[in-house]
């Protein structure tokens, strides 16, 4: 190498050291390392929590991390009642769009712009940098291949009220953000006639898994409102199902969040770092779920394809009861 070779490596090198955002990543490391714990609070089952919380100290042993989870309203519940107590014992959180809106509504959240985040697209990240979704849910119709001819699949959701489909279509029972979220989408007045239409084609079933089992056992002929990867996962058991996304398609965000009150805020910057990272991302796309971050696309190409995703938006967030109170009183059930 020649001489200017030389310097103008070694002065590249001290430019990189002494840049701020290297010396920032490195300094927030350093503080993480002393703080030395982590709590994170996750709204998704055990072995992929440990999934996530295992790969962090592999890449930071020094920093125990460790994970409570429980379903998002349970979260919802402990953190508010930890919070009344003046306890602050978790540093981040994961949960779906309503508990996150709430959680940042209160104050709940802080602000923090990870680096990590230009690699998220609008929607899927909070404008104020509290939140931003680590894996998002697509709410398709699934359907039973043995008793829906390929030319009977429906294309829109214009065609689920075609005579045929009528009494063959379940969808989920508290599907109360699908539906807000669609009602908004189609514009209020045309949405609500829609539903109204709609109701006459289909019964009621609680949960999404159930609803997709039931599909599967021919209960059903199709099922709206379950999510993509949930028939996907059918799949290779050989149950008779397909699926296929009616636009728009209803996206169901997973947030995760640094606690404003966060005992240990710097190992927990560094777990959203990594989880909102490539790495972390490929480790969520592992668990057959559908990363969001713009370079990791899921594992089954057609999970993205031709999608126009509709995200809940404010109004039915925060007007969620009287959504709830629509839908019972145009599909039933309680």
């Amino acid at each position: 190498m020649t001489r200017v070779g030389r310097l103008a490596l070694l002065l590249f090198s001290a430019w990189v050291w002494l840049s701020p955002a290297f010396t920032g990543a490195a300094e927030v490391r350093d503080r993480a390392e002393a703080e030395g714990k982590l709590m994170f609070y996750a709204a998704f089952n055990a072995n992929d929590s440990k999934t996530l919380t295992d790969g962090f100290k592999q890449l930071y042993p020094k920093i125990d991390a460790v994970f409570y989870r429980a379903t998002d309203a349970q979260l919802m519940e402990r953190i508010l009642t930890e919070s009344r107590a003046g306890q602050n014992l978790w540093d981040v959180v994961m949960t779906t769009s309503f508990y996150g809106h709430n959680l940042k509504k209160r104050g709940v959240l802080a602000s923090y712009d990870s680096p990590e985040r230009k690699y998220y697209r609008d929607g899927y990240k909070d404008p104020q940098a509290t939140w931003t979704s680590i894996y998002t849910n697509y709410a398709a119709f699934g359907y039973n291949t043995r008793s829906v001819a390929k030319t009977a699949v429906p294309k829109s959701f214009a065609d689920l009220l075609k005579p045929e489909w009528k009494g063959n279509i379940g969808i989920d029972s508290r599907a109360y953000e699908w539906f807000g979220t669609m009602v908004k989408a189609m514009g209020d007045e045309k949405g609500i006639a829609y539903m109204r239409e709609l109701a006459k084609q289909v019964q009621l079933r609680n949960g999404r898994n159930l609803l997709a089992q039931l599909v599967a056992a021919g209960e059903f002929k199709g099922g709206l409102t379950a999510y993509s990867q949930t028939f996907e996962q059918l799949k290779p058991a050989g149950a008779p199902v397909d699926w296929v996304y009616l636009n728009p398609v209803f996206a169901n965000i997973h947030p995760v969040g640094l606690s404003a009150k966060a005992p240990h805020p710097n190992a927990g910057k560094l777990f959203i770092d990594f989880v909102l990272s490539k790495k972390g991302q490929d480790l969520i796309r592992g668990m057959n779920r559908i990363p969001d971050r713009v370079d990791t696309p899921p594992e089954h190409a057609r999970l993205m394809e031709g999608i126009k995703p509709v995200f809940a938006p404010t109004e039915v967030l925060e007007e969620f009861e009287r959504y709830a109170k629509i839908f019972h009183e145009i599909f039933g059930g309680r």
